[in-house]
């Protein structure tokens, strides 16, 4: 007995037609019957009563059928769930915040790729504050993120932890200095970071600066690092940011280091502990062999 048996069969007891049952499983009706007679010999009871005019089904078939129904419908569920465990096995979803753009993944990728050259590897660029949600639904495997990570089913490391800097426009009068104070930037004009956006790092750098007694004037609140360069090359005020973000060169913008006794900020990578993705285990090996910054 095969499973195109009890396709067949099933056809046959839903339209009880053989000419319909035929069209719908595109086969000839002389085929279809020669296969349900041979199911009704394996099975050793006769299935259907067939007569020139109808198709009905016996007693042992109507308890079959309900059997077939079941078999039919697990082999389905048996041939998604493969189909999903190969999916899970050959794709990596990277969930990523810009300091991991510049930090990690351009050495931890091209091994990956040489270890999983069969697998999907898709990077998504998504802010701190996006990520955890999107690990507990399992659309990205592995994030990198700032803090917080609230949720208890998630387990993360710290990758990376960079230092603050203060960026400003290239002719403001503190671009003189070589390394400034936290007071240096007391009563200055100050893009903020939105916290609705950025993780940690606007109630590291509001800490930071309330510690230092220091109370810049805070003229707007910027969403991504992208618009507080900006805002800051058009001449509206400094910021502090994360060292990484000195890489996107800017002719109008300078960075200025802050004392060795500032916050340094982390960069962590966090994945669902229930995800057994061998291509997310291979990411962790590699990204926990790179060398400790």
């Amino acid at each position: 007995m095969e499973l195109r048996h009890l396709r067949y069969f099933v056809a046959v007891a839903e339209e009880l037609n053989f000419t319909r049952a035929a069209e719908k499983l595109h086969t000839s009706q002389p085929s279809l019957s020669s296969q349900i007679k041979d199911l009704e010999g394996c099975v050793g009871a006769p299935l259907l009563i067939r007569n020139n005019r109808q198709v009905s089904l016996t007693r042992a078939g109507e308890v079959f059928l309900h059997q077939a129904i079941n078999i039919l419908e697990l082999s389905e569920q048996a041939k998604q769930l493969a189909r999903k465990a190969m999916e899970q096995q050959v794709r990596l979803i990277i969930g990523f915040v810009p300091c991991a753009e510049v930090n990690i993944l351009p050495d931890v990728l091209p091994q990956l790729r040489l270890r999983l050259p069969a697998s999907s590897i898709e990077l998504v660029s998504i802010i701190t504050t996006q990520q955890e949600d999107k690990l507990l639904k399992g659309e990205i495997d592995v994030g990198f993120m700032r803090r917080p990570i609230i949720s208890n089913q998630l387990n993360y490391r710290v990758v990376y932890r960079e230092p603050l800097v203060v960026v400003m426009p290239i002719d403001h009068p503190l671009s003189k200095e070589s390394q400034l104070e936290p007071q240096h930037l007391d009563g200055e004009n100050f893009i903020s970071t939105d916290p609705a956006h950025s993780g940690a790092l606007h109630q590291m750098v509001t800490a930071y600066l309330a510690e230092s007694h220091s109370k810049p004037k805070i003229v707007q609140a910027a969403t991504n690092i992208l618009v507080t360069m900006n805002l800051v090359g058009m001449g509206l005020g400094l910021s502090i940011v994360p060292r990484y973000v000195s890489h996107f060169q800017s002719s109008n913008v300078v960075f200025r280091p802050l004392p060795a006794s500032a916050p340094q900020i982390e960069l962590l990578m966090a994945w669902h502990r229930e995800n057994s993705s061998p291509a997310l285990a291979q990411m962790i090996d590699l990204v926990e062999e790179q060398p400790e910054v």
